[in-house]
């Protein structure tokens, strides 16, 4: 049976100053994390500019509060792609999402996603970095930068995104922000061991991942609340 929220597809919730339950925010249903499925809520303010270690405090303090929290590349990629395949429902909503995420993605925000590349080894995804929900993926991340549909290794977009569906990624990528996607990552295996922050970039010519960041680089980043 449909549910009320199915039916409804995306709502979008205008802001009211009395707290943060009241910011403006996006109820997005049904979006596919790690094996689950949830809805949750997108909100309109981002974090400040901060590092990822900073961010990762913010995560822990404010996930157990209940309020909303910064996030991983997977999760982020999910709710959006989720809110692209049933734009239909509410296009009104639709198209305030679509704005905000093309706002958004435009003040480059940072994720809880780590890259560590490695000399020899199989490079290191961690996703939710130093937090009490960290998990990582290891799996060769170096490579060279290109458009998403000219990448042979499709297992590492798998690993970052949640998905190697490349013609969907594609048509998020346009919907956003009217371009397709691109990944950044270090071309080449380092001498020692390298971490880097993965973070998302959106211009006139692409919309992708940049697995390449300094750590100690400050960006703000989304902010997401599941609320079933």
């Amino acid at each position: 049976m449909e549910t009320v929220a199915e039916k409804l597809g995306i709502v979008y919730n205008s802001p009211n100053v009395r707290s943060w339950k009241d910011e403006g925010h996006f109820v997005i249903p049904d979006v596919a994390y790690r094996g689950q499925t949830g809805t949750y809520r997108l909100f309109e303010q981002m974090t400040p500019a901060m590092n990822q270690a900073q961010t990762a405090v913010i995560y822990e303090i404010e996930k157990q509060k209940g309020n909303p929290y910064p996030t991983d590349a997977p999760l982020i990629w999910a709710i959006i792609t989720r809110g692209y395949v049933i734009k239909n429902q509410n296009p009104e909503a639709s198209e305030k999402l679509r704005q905000f995420l093309g706002q958004g993605f435009r003040r480059y925000p940072g994720t809880l996603t780590r890259i560590a590349y490695e000399p020899s080894e199989k490079d290191k995804i961690i996703h939710n970095y130093k937090t009490s929900d960290e998990y990582s993926i290891d799996t060769e991340v170096v490579g060279p930068d290109d458009f998403v549909q000219n990448i042979s290794d499709k297992k590492v977009l798998e690993s970052l995104l949640g998905t190697q569906d490349i013609a969907r990624i594609n048509e998020v990528s346009q919907w956003v922000n009217g371009t397709n996607g691109y990944l950044w990552r270090s071309n080449s295996k380092p001498e020692k061991k390298e971490e880097r922050v993965a973070g998302f970039y959106a211009g006139d010519d692409r919309f992708g991942l940049d697995c390449g960041r300094d750590p100690r680089d400050e960006y703000p980043a989304f902010r997401v609340l599941k609320v079933e």
